[in-house]
């Protein structure tokens, strides 16, 4: 038995009292939060981006919350009520298996020590950090070591990392649709380049600073905008697209997949209505 989760099968063992799913989805997420901030104000615990570093992270973002915090699924933990708790054999919600639990040490192991032999990506351009910065996250996404927390701890770790290679990435304009995506193109479909320009793009300021314009202002209109696919229009990648609206520089448009956000330069000199569709050819952003 995987002894995680109380008498529903659902909702895992936790210190907060929380006996639903929903109950403790809110709890835990408030004070992973909090934890999270540390790491974004720098007082995070520190090391050398090695597997100890990676269950270190996890540790300190969900110690509130569970007793196996920094625990792999494949360990073995005896929790305070007597059971075992071990995972080692985990499915996805289409039923596909995770990496099995005996390869999580071996796949771990092989990616930090590339990192490692890489100078933890150090001395890289932007455009070359965020191409590597992403496949090592969609990387660590496979082995999906944790019983829980798996997306929050690879995020903290990848931003530690980039933090240090001096490339700092802001995932605060990153909807939760688009990291769905991006970590399924990564794993099932074998193509990092979803999250490679992903990285790209939150690496840059500018196009941070455009989509969080975009996302402040759906927000304001009560609009579920972490249920969408939302990105930067890409430099020299023409696209067929519906026009959403148009605020000083930026402007907003639809496609049937996702919402853009692209620079006013960059329309037809006649410039679309509102709900026309046009080709758009997007310059670079500065």
């Amino acid at each position: 038995m995987p002894g995680y989760t109380l008498k529903d099968g659902l909702t895992l063992k936790n210190k907060l009292g929380a006996a639903s799913h929903e109950a403790l989805e809110k709890l835990e997420g408030d004070y992973v939060t909090n934890r999270v901030w540390t790491f974004e104000s720098n007082q995070g615990p520190k090391g050398q981006f090695d597997v100890a570093h990676l269950k270190s992270i996890h540790h300190h973002l969900f110690q509130d919350v569970y007793e196996w915090a920094g625990r792999t699924r494949d360990e073995r933990v005896q929790l305070s009520d007597g059971a075992i708790a071990s995972e080692p054999f985990l499915r996805k919600i289409d039923g596909e298996l995770f990496l099995p639990g005996p390869l999580i040490a071996g796949a771990l192991a092989r990616i930090t020590r590339q990192l490692r032999a890489e100078n933890y990506l150090r001395g890289l351009s932007r455009e070359e950090f965020s191409k590597r910065a992403g496949t090592v996250l969609v990387e660590l996404n496979g082995v999906h070591p944790f019983r829980e927390g798996n997306g929050r701890t690879q995020r903290v770790f990848i931003s530690e990392l980039a933090r240090e290679a001096g490339h700092p990435l802001d995932f605060s304009c990153t909807t939760r649709e688009r990291m769905i995506q991006a970590s399924i193109a990564g794993n099932e479909n074998h193509n990092p380049s979803m999250m490679q320009r992903l990285f790209s793009e939150i690496s840059n300021p500018v196009r941070v600073a455009a989509l969080s314009k975009a996302i402040d202002s759906l927000h304001l209109h009560q609009f579920a905008w972490n249920n969408h696919y939302i990105a930067t229009t890409e430099p020299n990648h023409e696209v067929h697209v519906q026009l959403a609206g148009v605020a000083g520089t930026q402007f907003m448009a639809r496609t049937k997949r996702a919402i853009l956000i692209g620079q006013t330069r960059d329309l037809p000199d006649t410039r679309p209505r509102q709900g026309q569709e046009f080709a758009l050819a997007p310059s670079c952003w500065q």
